[in-house]
């Protein structure tokens, strides 16, 4: 059970090869959300952090948190990475 923060798409092809069921994917930059619809279709739950959104909206089929979402993800996964 790992809290993957993706930060860039430079890492975003490793990122996704390690991704679990039990993982959950944080993307750090909406714009991310732009370049890439491979975010759609992973084994795994994906979320978007933006402070500017209330917590629970969506974008799109995305789920957005703030900071508070943020560490109460952070203390339910045993093990974090971030990706660039």
């Amino acid at each position: 059970m790992v809290l993957h923060h993706l930060y860039g798409q430079q890492q975003l092809q490793d990122c996704l090869a390690v991704l679990a069921t039990d993982d959950t994917l944080l993307v750090m930059d909406a714009e991310l959300l732009a370049v890439t619809d491979a975010l759609e279709s992973l084994p795994c739950s994906v979320m978007l952090l933006d402070d500017s959104e209330p917590n629970g909206a969506n974008n799109g089929s995305i789920p957005i948190i703030d900071t508070t979402g943020w560490i109460e993800l952070v203390s339910q996964h045993p093990h974090s990475m971030s990706w660039g």
